[in-house]
């Protein structure tokens, strides 16, 4: 069995400011943890338990195992290590580098069964100088190579590095220290770490910007209440006819949404049949989303045009709109329009066009 303690308790200095780099909203709109709650979905294969350190009100709802980070590296993966089921072999790897693959994952799992403790790392490409007074002096940089993450240990090995008084400046440079047999694997050019404000560039490879358009169009039903972005118009004298509620602001949302994701549209996947007869369109975009979440699609914005020459709407506009963001967790603008005539007399229903915004997380 493998465990992973993913470290993202730190505050962040350099980077924020001590405000705690991992939960600021700065990659595409989403933060690092954010980013990680979807990767680790795919690394659950590899591992059996999983922990995060960290100290994010995020995580409160969240079935994942969370443990508080310490005032150092060391005791912060301590509280992980001992959240962990007893695995045979730990990795060890810092939340700031999102670029890590699973096959780095899986290579650094692999040496383990021959080493006691892996590390990856890649060459040292840059020329060196090292201060000395007020000048400096060339470095060789022949033999030096530079440590990543994730780090590997077996499960004996690091419980007595994190029971050792010793500190260094990681897991296995104390393991060395103990006299564990440290092994090098080759580790990867884009593993990097965020670390400066300059780094927020790595979201153009930890996200793809991706996008979605939808309408519907149902006739007027007097026989129905209305229903538009999930509140149900109340002085509304009609509604509109639809197998479902005839929710045309979520009918074109929805449909956004199934564009984006590449899944086909309302009508092949939610057939007039008993299953969604007189449901609430809420129930179909909620299922939806659940789509979305699954291929790790987080919504930026949405954008709904509705075409609509009764019933009088703009003082419906603020709650159809703060109803259909909570749905969505993302930012809502609705314009309501008429059709002044343009097709010869006023709609016989309302018709509505919906645009999304949305980032994918590339695994």
């Amino acid at each position: 069995m493998n465990g992973l303690i993913l470290v993202a308790g730190g505050k962040g200095q350099r980077f924020s400011g001590g405000k705690g780099k991992m939960e600021l909203k700065v990659f595409k709109g989403l933060s690092l943890l954010d980013y990680w709650l979807v990767r680790l979905e795919t690394l659950k294969g590899l591992f059996q338990d999983i922990v995060i350190v960290t100290d994010s009100p995020l995580l409160n709802s969240r079935d994942i195992k969370v443990a508080p980070p310490g005032d150092s590296r060391k005791k912060s993966v301590a509280n992980g290590f001992y959240e962990l089921a007893k695995v045979d072999k730990v990795l060890v790897h810092d939340g700031a580098r999102p670029l890590a693959t699973n096959v780095l994952f899986e290579r650094v799992i692999a040496w383990l069964d021959t080493f006691p403790v892996v590390v990856p790392a890649i060459d040292v490409e840059d020329a060196l100088r090292k201060k000395e007074g007020n000048s400096t002096v060339p470095v060789p940089r022949g033999g030096l190579i530079r440590v990543q993450t994730p780090q590997g240990f077996r499960y004996d090995a690091l419980k007595a590095v994190l029971e050792a008084p010793h500190e260094d400046v990681d897991e296995a440079s104390v393991a060395q220290q103990l006299g564990w047999e440290v092994h090098v694997v080759e580790g990867e050019r884009k593993n990097l770490k965020v670390t400066f404000p300059e780094d927020i560039f790595l979201q153009e490879h930890m996200f793809r910007q991706i996008q979605g358009i939808g309408w519907d169009f149902h006739k007027f039903s007097e026989n129905k209440p209305l229903f538009l972005g999930g509140v149900q118009i109340k002085d509304a004298e009609f509604g509109l006819e639809s197998w479902t509620d005839g929710d045309v602001v979520i009918h074109a949302v929805a449909d956004a949404f199934l564009s984006m994701l590449g899944q086909g549209d309302l009508g092949t996947l939610y057939p007039n049949n008993e299953l969604w007869k007189g449901c609430p369109s809420t129930n179909i975009l909620a299922d939806v989303m659940e789509r979305m979440r699954k291929k790790a699609i987080f919504v930026e914005k949405v954008t709904v045009l509705l075409l609509a020459d009764k019933p009088k709407l703009k003082h419906w506009i603020e709650p159809i709109t703060t109803n259909l963001s909570s749905l969505v967790s993302a930012p809502v603008q609705l314009s309501i329009t008429r059709s002044e005539g343009i097709i010869g007399k006023d709609l016989d229903g309302m018709i509505s066009l919906a645009f999304v915004n949305g980032v994918e997380v590339k695994r």
